[in-house]
């Protein structure tokens, strides 16, 4: 269950703190400026809580796009948008510049159902403004990664805006879903729903030059055994039965984004498949090893049928 007691040490520092929850809606269209594809916000929508997590605003502005006046059919069916409201829309610059005002000075966060919507919003101001850093965002929360923790949820999967209003008790009736501002009253009532001060300070980010550094890098999964950023002492196994260092009796593959080989223990004669797979990550290099023992063909003609490889516990 979770808990809407705060302490009083830890309430202190979220005193005349302002919650601005965003959501968007874009259209996805080439663009030869993008050098490829590129998604135009089409809707912006916003809600501002005080201190007290009440709403004290709302913010709504429907975008005039000028990279492709036609909206894919994807983004009708889901939003409903209607090309006379585009066509009475205000320009990018100008919605910027409305929300910059009506968020205020003062201290601030920026949340948003997920980092797609801040990743969207990056691309347009990279694309309009030259530049990804956001005007108005002095600190960052992902609130759909807040809440799923809060609620002890699965976190190998993204839970749904929908998903989560039905699990912590939300009614999202009278709610046109996929559209700005009503998807953003959605996403306040869940911030509402499991704010907890000490946690929600562990999970906010500044909006510092690290920050977007760490959010744009491409997590990529290494496809050269050669390369330099691999340690060779990395690519060693040791036998799970008598523990001697194995000796790898394959070339190395790479098949489903890992390392494959075959090894053999001089000790117990027992014949392994090694596999390894490394990530790189902006915090570095991620590592994962799995040896699976492998049943010699005589064992197998002699029993009549192979047993199971056995998978050693992956390694951190």
């Amino acid at each position: 269950s979770i808990s809407m007691c705060w302490p009083v040490g830890n309430w202190a520092k979220w005193l005349d703190m302002t919650y601005i929850v965003m959501d968007l809606e874009w259209n996805g269209a080439y663009s030869k400026k993008a050098h490829g594809y590129f998604n135009e916000i089409i809707e912006i929508g916003a809600v501002k809580l005080d201190d007290t997590l009440e709403v004290t605003g709302r913010f709504h502005a429907v975008i005039k796009p000028v990279v492709s006046k036609k909206l894919s059919e994807i983004v009708t069916n889901l939003t409903s948008i209607t090309d006379e409201e585009l066509e009475e829309g205000t320009t990018f610059f100008r919605a910027v510049s409305q929300l910059r005002r009506w968020i205020g000075s003062g201290k601030t966060v920026l949340l948003t159902w997920s980092t797609t919507d801040l990743l969207v919003l990056m691309e347009n101001c990279r694309f309009f403004y030259g530049e990804q850093i956001i005007p108005f965002m002095h600190s960052y929360l992902d609130l759909q990664a807040y809440a799923q923790r809060r609620m002890g949820a699965d976190m190998s999967q993204q839970m749904g805006l929908s998903r989560a209003c039905e699990a912590l008790g939300i009614s999202e009736e009278g709610s046109d879903l996929h559209r700005a501002l009503d998807d953003s009253l959605l996403t306040a009532q869940i911030l509402m729903k499991v704010f907890e001060p000490a946690s929600f300070e562990a999970a906010v980010s500044p909006a510092s030059q690290e920050f977007y550094d760490r959010i744009t890098f491409k997590t990529t999964i290494i496809s050269d055994i050669d390369s330099p950023l691999i340690q060779r002492s990395e690519l060693r196994f040791a036998c799970e039965n008598c523990g001697r260092n194995l000796k790898r009796t394959s070339e190395w593959k790479f098949r489903n984004r890992a390392f494959f080989a075959e090894f053999h223990c001089a000790g117990c004669g027992k014949d392994y498949t090694g596999r390894i797979q490394f990530k790189q990550k902006y915090e570095g290099i991620d590592i994962k090893k799995r040896l699976a023992e492998r049943v010699k063909p005589e064992a197998e003609e002699a029993s009549g049928q192979a047993d199971p490889p056995k998978e050693a516990k992956e390694e951190p």
